[in-house]
């Protein structure tokens, strides 16, 4: 069975460290895993839609998103790795979890900034989270 690696993605330093998990794990597997990168756009006020289209809010979504997976996607192509690129809308959270559901993702790898205590229990991480939610294994790479 081919496995399905989905890595979020929000385009910082933190999320290549997963990618670079990657890249340096999917090779001691007999078969590549299938990759799928993810990056969930915020939603814009709903106010905007008075003054720009849908289609325009739609196009900035994908571009902006597009902009935050080009270096994960660069990194896995040099290494070999052809990932699937996915750009959503939403909740990052529950966009990840019913993505990795609805995909049969059999693993998230998210990296993390290793806040701990009291500062990530302020921040609320996505990563702790998806910790929390997901009904998949979730590795954090620190």
């Amino acid at each position: 069975m081919t496995q399905k690696w989905l890595l979020p993605i929000d385009g910082s330093e933190t999320a290549l460290n997963a990618v670079r998990w990657v890249v340096g794990n999917a090779k001691q597997l007999r078969d590549a895993p299938e990759i799928h990168l993810i990056n969930v756009q915020a939603v814009l006020p709903n106010d905007i839609g008075r003054f720009i289209n849908a289609e325009t809010i739609k196009e900035f979504h994908l571009e902006n998103g597009m902009k935050a997976l080009a270096a994960a996607r660069a990194e896995l192509a040099a290494a070999g790795l052809a990932p699937t690129l996915h750009v959503l809308i939403g909740d990052p959270a529950a966009g990840i979890t019913d993505f990795a559901a609805s995909h049969a993702c059999t693993q998230i790898v998210i990296g993390t900034r290793g806040h701990s205590g009291l500062t990530g229990t302020l921040l609320g991480s996505v990563a702790m989270k998806l910790v929390h939610h997901a009904k998949i294994p979730v590795l954090l790479v620190r």
